[in-house]
């Protein structure tokens, strides 16, 4: 009869640790999951960085090709940068 004690002990203490561990597995795989989504929003912004720069970097050699001399790159540096604004926000617009 002490056998089935020490046995059933025994079992009760491994499923003890068994239901610990799973509910230590379950805060990992929650953690875990709240990581990958600030990671996978910092991989969007850094995207969308990367593509603005892009284009910031074709507005600037147009400009450069279309300019003889220093004044009339400033302004059209300054007109592109301002029509670029304003698509942004009409992109934002659109997007909400």
């Amino acid at each position: 009869m002490s056998d089935l004690k020490s046995i059933a002990s025994s079992l009760e203490s491994k499923i003890e640790k068994l239901v610990d561990l799973h509910h230590k597995t379950r805060k990992e795989l929650s953690s875990l999951k709240t990581e990958n989504t600030h990671l996978t929003q910092t991989i969007d912004q850094q995207k969308k960085a990367i593509k603005d720069l892009e284009e910031k970097g074709k507005v600037l050699k147009l400009s450069k090709s279309l300019s003889n001399n220093n004044e009339n790159t400033t302004e059209l540096k300054l007109k592109i940068n301002e029509l670029i604004r304003e698509v942004d926000k009409c992109i934002s617009l659109l997007n909400k």
